[in-house]
């Protein structure tokens, strides 16, 4: 057995300790023989100079956490000079309404030691942490085509989450729940909100129905002085400029972005994407993250950042499904449109076809 024994938070140990001595009085009162072995018991564990540590870890001879009935019978060895019978530990087993042959768990023997007067330590037990979980974003406003990326994080484990998202004006909120499985830690996740149209979305965490932390963000629409000037632009003769307002003809992502990068106004961006046609995305994943909104069947599904071949860095809106279709580091071959041009961090954002 390990040096430490750790047993439940104090309250959860009290309680289980009330239920055993109900049980003991109530087996004594219809059985002489039950009372007078537990009285006996009692009596030579008050009188003894053992811890209830070190009688546990005297008795548990193969440290496997377990007092069986052949560890039990000692103790009773001790205190007769004999070897008891059989029925006997099983008469004091029905105490804890355990069988000798598989033995009492040591949670469960502490609890009982507890129950006939003996002091437990407040270092064998847990720590009754309250569960308490944030939900942050990096900032309060974004762009209608800025991904949102949130974090969630928690106090304890936990076997799952919900998110729900509350649109202005909309009087049905949405709600997506998270299990542990699905999570990246079991007390932290990561997920990314891609809201399709301008809004204030109140977002809040629950676990289990319990609401556990709110925050609020606003997407506005872009302004043309919005989109990044971080590049001169030449001016074109009309005959050029047109030409410019549709998606190249070859069939390489990285082609469109290098379009896409070099217009001057939002809207000339996304005229450009209204003509793209349709692309095979070869690359590798970098990384995987829940699509809570987004558009059509991607809606609630997953958003995988990839690689491409040429080196391109595309988002893929992915189709909702059951299970999570990809791991960091997996090679793909996508059918993908592009839709969008995300300002905030220049990649071309595309969705599964």
């Amino acid at each position: 057995m390990a040096e430490k024994i750790l047993l439940p938070p104090r309250p959860t140990f009290d309680g289980q300790v009330l239920a055993l001595k109900q049980r003991i009085e109530s087996i004594s009162a219809q059985n002489r023989m039950a009372k007078l072995l537990n009285q006996n018991f009692n009596t030579w564990l008050n009188g003894s100079s053992m811890s209830a540590l070190n009688l546990t870890q005297e008795l548990d001879k193969d440290k496997d956490g377990i007092i069986s009935g052949d560890e039990f019978s000692d103790i009773l060895s001790k205190m007769t000079g004999e070897r008891p019978p059989e029925w006997v530990v099983e008469l004091m087993f029905s105490f804890v309404d355990a069988d000798p042959a598989a033995g009492i768990p040591v949670a469960d023997w502490m609890a009982f030691l507890a129950a006939n007067g003996l002091d437990i330590p407040d270092s064998m037990f847990e720590l009754d942490i309250p569960l308490a979980g944030t939900l942050t974003s990096e900032r309060a406003v974004y762009l209608i085509d800025q991904p949102i990326a949130f974090t969630v994080k928690f106090s304890l484990e936990v076997e799952s989450y919900s998110i729900t998202i509350l649109q202005d004006g909309v009087p049905t909120p949405e709600t997506f729940t998270t299990t542990s499985e699905e999570m990246d830690y079991p007390n932290l996740d990561q997920f990314i909100l891609e809201p399709d149209e301008a809004s204030v979305y109140k977002v809040t965490l629950s676990v289990l129905g319990k609401s556990l932390d709110t925050i609020s963000i606003t997407v506005e629409e872009p302004l043309e002085e919005d989109w990044p000037e971080d590049e001169e632009v030449v001016e074109e003769p009309q005959t050029v400029q047109e030409e410019t307002q549709s998606a190249p003809a070859s069939g390489h992502l990285s082609d469109l972005i290098s379009v896409v990068e070099q217009a001057r106004l939002r809207s000339d961006a996304m005229k450009i994407l209204e003509t793209a046609p349709l692309y095979t995305l070869e690359g590798m994943v970098k990384e995987v993250s829940k699509t809570l909104l987004g558009e059509g069947e991607c809606r609630g599904g997953e958003t995988a950042r990839c690689v491409s071949a040429d080196g391109a860095i595309v988002q893929v809106m992915m189709k909702r499904t059951e299970e999570s279709l990809f791991t960091q580091g997996q090679y793909v071959s996508l059918t993908v449109q592009p839709v969008m041009w995300s300002v905030a961090v220049r990649e071309l954002i595309c969705k599964e076809v």
